[in-house]
């Protein structure tokens, strides 16, 4: 906590896709059940959609059968990336938020080269909104990891790679989520109308109530379009009457950036951080986002 305020942060696959690995391409490409292989990166529209495409409107079937496969995601990374993203874990967060489905932030707790089957069952908990682990739109359950003899709780909010029912690919899933994450916003009401009575902070009890409450550091996460749920959550955050501030790291360099979404992320509230590292050097740039990160939070 910074002033009361739960430090959070929300992790993209950015940085894999620095060090070479995991890319959502590569996930299509495991999944693409199409006899002609139209080339993936050459179709023009937004992600969500693509999945939609090369599973013939079957993601669900495309992910059980490739279950085995997909329980191996990030497991094993390369030894600066494991290092990078333990300095992250160290940082202070409260809660840390990832849209990726793979384990690398649980392999870099561990300090292990991968992590296993097993180990991820005893690090799934769930918050008292439910009485067991969900298997699928995962708002409530979490995996607990100790860091520091502290509890790190690492939210995957767009599913686990291990549990296919819950991996949030296609436009019909991205419904489904957002429905749930407005049910449960119009339940929680206005989180901080109790302390005008001299209530206390609101708990954490779902990712959502974390990314509305927290100071959010948003890191390797390009925000894109079809990215319904997080646009809904940034302006429900916006009419809020007391939350932390949004924090957007854009690496990729001002001529290359969509004024569109830079322009509707300021709209929301949202401070953009501008990469000061050169462009092209994927790694140096997310060690310079690290860094300050770092400094935000430890101020």
């Amino acid at each position: 906590m910074k002033d009361g305020i739960p430090q959070i942060l929300l992790l993209g696959n950015g940085i894999n896709r620095a060090f070479n690995s995991d890319s959502w391409d590569d996930l299509l490409n495991l999944i693409d059940v199409r006899s002609e292989r139209y080339d993936i990166g050459k179709y023009r529209c937004p992600e969500t959609l693509k999945a939609i495409l090369v599973t013939k409107d079957s993601v669900d079937k495309a992910l059980q059968s490739h279950k085995e496969r997909l329980g191996n995601l990030g497991t094993e990374k390369p030894e600066e990336q494991m290092e990078l993203l333990q300095r992250l874990l160290n940082v202070g967060f409260d809660e840390i938020l990832t849209t990726n489905y793979s384990y690398e932030l649980e392999t870099a707790a561990l300090g292990q080269g991968k992590v296993n089957e097993r180990s991820l069952r005893q690090m799934q908990c769930h918050t008292s909104d439910v009485r067991r682990c969900e298997t699928s739109l995962l708002l409530h359950t979490y995996n607990s990891i100790q860091q520091n003899g502290e509890e790190k709780r690492i939210w995957h909010i767009h599913g686990e790679a291990r549990k296919p029912d819950s991996m949030i690919m296609g436009a019909y899933y991205y419904g489904n989520l957002l429905g749930k994450i407005i049910d449960l916003n119009k339940r929680r009401g206005n989180y901080y109308s109790q302390t005008r009575a001299g209530g206390q902070t609101p708990k954490i009890r779902s990712w959502s109530d974390a990314f509305i409450l927290g100071d959010v550091y948003i890191l390797g996460f390009g925000f894109g379009f079809a990215e319904s749920d997080m646009w809904w959550l940034l302006n429900r955050k916006k009419r809020e009457s007391r939350v932390g501030k949004t924090y957007f790291y854009e690496l990729k360099p001002k001529d290359g950036i969509n004024r569109a979404k830079t322009d509707l992320l300021k709209l929301m509230g949202v401070e953009i951080i501008y990469n000061s590292v050169s462009y092209g050097d994927w790694q140096g740039a997310y060690e310079w986002a690290v860094e300050d990160i770092e400094k935000r939070v430890k101020e």
